[in-house]
């Protein structure tokens, strides 16, 4: 393994100790988004997803990368251009190369497969965008009680892969990179949501 190589793998393991270390303190969280902590936001249309993806994406910025929300990227499909649209991506500011891709979804109980699909689409992205080390982010949101059940679909995904219809088989997720998987918890205070803890 040469130098260059052991360095991003530094590198994208620091980054995710810092993503771990903000989800357990939500210290950013508190300081730049009063109202996701502390004010709440009524449930309407995707004012929960909204704020959390560019909370995502402030949190990259704040790390010290480019960061964005919404990169839609170009998927193989027989006969037709697909592509898949990833919440937030954030790129490594010396390199320019792409160091996360990161999904932010609600969970909802009668439909259990949506988290596993946000996977599919985080890895297959992944694979399209070239085999380099980075963070696969998906973070599902739920109201305190929620019965989320086992995650090992979605963990399985990762790092089992998969065969989309009409497409090439994606491969597991690559040692030299990490999948975060992490549960936004919020409560209901008036009717408004307000985010309480991530659980990793």
């Amino acid at each position: 393994m040469d130098a260059g190589h052991t360095t991003v793998n530094d590198a994208i393991r620091q980054t995710a100790q810092a993503i771990d270390d903000e989800f357990r303190s939500l210290e950013f969280a508190r300081q730049a988004f009063p109202m996701l902590i502390d004010w709440g936001v009524e449930d309407f249309s995707i004012t929960v997803h909204s704020l959390g993806c560019n909370y995502l994406s402030a949190l990259g910025r704040e790390l010290g990368f480019w960061a964005i929300s919404e990169y839609p990227v170009r998927v193989p499909r027989e006969g037709a251009a697909h592509s898949v649209r990833p919440d937030v991506a954030w790129w490594a500011r010396k390199s320019g190369e792409l160091a996360l891709l990161g999904e932010f979804e609600r969970f909802v109980p009668r439909m259990p497969g949506k988290l596993a699909e946000k996977a599919r689409n985080l890895l297959q992205a992944h694979h399209t965008l070239g085999e380099q080390p980075r963070i696969l982010l998906l973070v599902g949101w739920a109201l305190a009680g929620t019965d989320i059940g086992s995650l090992d679909e979605v963990r399985a995904v990762v790092h089992n892969g998969f065969r989309p219809p009409d497409a090439p088989a994606v491969p597991a997720l690559g040692q030299d990179s990490v999948f975060i998987l992490a549960i936004a918890v919020f409560g209901d205070v008036k009717n408004k949501r307000r985010l309480l803890r991530m659980q990793l």
